[in-house]
């Protein structure tokens, strides 16, 4: 199965898929983050993981039409990313390591998408 129904392949398609990995990460790590006995210290991290989460998925909206907002949302994406990325890092939960370095992962990629 190709991963795009455009004839050339959507020319942003490493972005989405870092994008969408990054969503299900974000996801997956705010269902253990919840699980957490540190639950209240961190509150920011979950916020952040779900914004996260958010502002990927809206990339990948917007970059699988080739929209004139990819280069803003890409640019808007690398910077919740990153962010996020910073949050988890400071947990050194596996799942939160994972996610830190999947969140800085997705950012360079949404950077490549600004530099062109």
């Amino acid at each position: 199965m190709t991963n795009s129904m455009m004839k050339e392949g959507n020319p942003n398609q490493s972005c989405i898929d870092s994008c969408s990995k990054c969503v299900q990460i974000c996801e997956e790590c705010f269902t253990m983050c919840l699980n957490e006995e540190n639950v209240k210290d961190r509150i920011h991290c979950i916020k952040s993981l779900q914004d996260c989460a958010e502002v990927c998925s809206l990339a990948v909206k917007v970059m699988s039409r080739n929209s004139h907002l990819t280069y803003e949302i890409c640019k808007f994406c690398a910077e919740v990313c990153e962010g996020c990325a910073d949050h988890c890092g400071m947990f050194q939960d596996e799942h939160c390591q994972i996610c830190s370095k999947t969140c800085r992962e997705c950012a360079a990629e949404c950077k490549k998408m600004t530099t062109n």
